[in-house]
């Protein structure tokens, strides 16, 4: 995956059809009640801003410093989510997977500021999923 387009510019279905599907599959629908969330496997908000927190504390960073300097920071997120999946029982792993691939990709800071865009919209399609904001 690539963030941008032959022109250099960001995909435009990074900030909506990518962000859509996957924002959804962060959620994981109860098999008898459909319309209902599964709690205990869904991805919670509270876990979405708390990583969404993370990179916009990082994004601060690289405006300060440079992102040379905060590169090992945001490759550090990897660990970190992977030791929350192994933690918590209701922890997606699309989510997981989410964030490691688009780690593994951030070698720029154009790179981050695509991600940041990207992850913006997913968490915005996110809360706007019937029943998300019941946690």
């Amino acid at each position: 995956m690539s963030y941008f387009d032959q022109s250099g510019n960001i995909r435009e279905e990074l900030l909506d059809q990518e962000a859509i599907r996957i924002a959804e599959s962060f959620v994981i629908r109860n098999q008898k009640y459909p319309t209902k969330l599964n709690k205990a496997k869904s991805l919670s908000s509270a876990q979405l801003r708390r990583f969404f927190g993370e990179f916009r504390q990082l994004e601060k960073k690289v405006t300060a410093k440079s992102f040379d300097e905060v590169k090992p920071l945001i490759k550090m997120v990897k660990s970190k989510v992977s030791y929350a999946a192994n933690r918590q029982q209701a922890f997606p792993s699309t989510f997981k997977d989410f964030l490691i691939r688009n780690v593994n990709q951030i070698n720029s800071e154009k790179e981050f500021e695509a991600f940041m865009l990207h992850f913006e919209a997913v968490v915005g399609f996110f809360y706007g999923i019937e029943g998300v904001r019941n946690d």
